[in-house]
């Protein structure tokens, strides 16, 4: 991106060939592009998880003890939905006990991501051309990888050093950040916004920290820090989104075009908190970008209740 661009032109973010292609358009010219993708990032629960069990306990303590602040419990890929016939791949993940897969499950998914887990997200902006198509693709290489607690030891500062010893080729076991580091590495390879060091350096944290100083960057370069709000139609539609009823019909008034509206203006807030704020506005504004994608890509085109 060019250093010239006003922060008037944040379509550049997440870029169509035209502004809001029709169904003619798309025809006619090809399917939308979408030159960002987000890293959503867990904050650990106040207090343990009753039902949890002792390699999750385990996994929390150490994510607490031996992370950077702020320690973070858990980091994934979210992308929007663009173009729009790629609803279903959307959440890219790996937790404990199971396979790295598409989060397709869109009932599942309300309740853990919109309900039990409400407020502790926090969404943060990796800018590639073509992001989104190219991070799909690698993730689709990368379906059905075993998770992999043994990977903390190397995401500790005492051991990082073993990290570039340890199997970084597509399909190696690893935890949440070893996966989604290894995936931004081999999309976005020979970019800025490719991770620095080897997959299993990173834990959720680590890679929370190197996706905010690049995204500070990339901000810097699109007029973030001259960036001073938001049109009145874009407020409104942030607005349902942040604070309207939580249904999909919610999200079905405001439509793509109102919550790629949305995503973009709340996508270049954070970029301007993370060059000049402090951290409480730099959590405040992650955590709404993170909750108006959650909503927009779990309740979008879902039947009302």
């Amino acid at each position: 991106m060019s250093s010239s661009l006003r922060a008037t032109q944040i379509s550049d973010l997440l870029k169509t060939r035209s502004s809001y292609p029709s169904v003619e358009t798309e025809t006619e010219m090809g399917p939308p592009t979408c030159d960002v993708v987000y890293g959503l990032f867990l904050e650990p629960r106040p207090e343990p998880d009753p039902r949890w069990t002792s390699a999750e306990y385990v996994i929390d303590q150490a994510v607490r003890l031996f992370q950077p602040s702020p320690a973070l419990a858990h980091c994934e890929l979210i992308m929007p939905p663009i173009p729009s016939d790629e609803g279903m791949r959307t959440q890219f993940a790996t937790y404990f006990g199971r396979r790295s897969a598409w989060q397709t499950d869109k009932e599942d998914g309300f309740n853990f991501y919109l309900v039990e887990n409400a407020n502790r997200w926090r969404a943060v902006p990796i800018f590639s051309v073509n992001a989104a198509a190219n991070v799909r693709s690698e993730c689709d290489m990368e379906l059905g990888v075993e998770y992999s607690l043994a990977r903390y030891l190397s995401a500790t500062p005492p051991l990082r050093y073993l990290a570039k010893w340890v199997p970084d080729q597509r399909r190696s076991p690893g935890h949440c950040a070893t996966l989604t580091a290894r995936v931004l590495k081999n999309s976005l390879r020979s970019t800025d916004a490719a991770p620095m060091h080897p997959s299993a350096w990173y834990g959720p944290t680590t890679l929370y920290h190197e996706v905010c100083a690049t995204a500070n960057w990339r901000g810097a370069r699109i007029g973030a820090a001259t960036y001073t709000g938001m049109p009145a139609e874009t407020a409104s539609h942030v607005e349902q989104l942040l604070r309207g009823v939580m249904s999909p019909e919610t999200v079905n008034e405001v439509g793509d075009a109102g919550c790629m509206e949305a995503v973009r203006a709340l996508t270049m807030r954070v970029c301007n908190t993370l060059g000049q704020g402090d951290p409480m506005s730099q959590r405040l504004t992650q955590q709404q970008l993170a909750t108006a994608l959650l909503r927009w890509v779990i309740l979008r085109g879902q039947k009302p209740a």
